[in-house]
């Protein structure tokens, strides 16, 4: 059982292209491969074994890096295992992909802060996360509890340039 999630990358109101020649690399890094298949680019390694976590498969996809639309991706039943979490938030790091959370709270995670806030339609409903952890703990703990520890932390460091969450 799990929960759907979107990659990709806006502008304001407008989806544009991620860094394909970060996705690129990033599947080499891990000998991994993308596949035609009925959703889009199906991710396989090199061997032809399916993307899997902790021993399960994994259904996460990303457009073919061929497409001429912007690329995007997603996976449909995430298990949010650390494992997944960390290859999740490293794709997204490397894509410059946001991810979109449907069933909010919150909708909107940045990893790296690779999204002005400008850039997303509701700051109210936003989280910029800077670990696998951080995603990890915004998609399966109470979000007002990962605001509270993440205020916390950033209390710390003072900018008065940045808001809080």
């Amino acid at each position: 059982m799990g929960f759907s999630l979107t990659f990709m990358r806006i502008k304001q109101d407008e989806q544009v292209d991620a860094d394909r020649g970060g996705v690129a690399d990033f599947l080499e890094r891990r000998g991994l491969q993308l596949v035609a298949g009925r959703y889009g680019g199906e991710i396989f390694d090199l061997d032809g074994k399916p993307l899997s976590f902790d021993d399960r498969f994994s259904d996460l996809y990303l457009d073919p890096l061929d497409q001429g639309d912007p690329l995007s991706g997603g996976i449909f039943h995430a298990s949010l295992s650390a494992a997944e979490c960390a290859f999740i938030y490293e794709l997204c790091v490397a894509a410059g992909f946001m991810i979109v959370n449907p069933s909010g709270d919150p909708t909107f995670l940045v990893p790296q802060r690779n999204h002005a806030p400008e850039d997303l339609p509701e700051l109210d409903d936003a989280a910029w996360v800077e670990s696998p952890a951080e995603l990890l703990q915004a998609l399966t703990g109470s979000f007002d509890e990962f605001r509270a520890y993440r205020n916390k932390v950033l209390s710390q460091y003072p900018d008065p340039g940045r808001k809080r969450l």
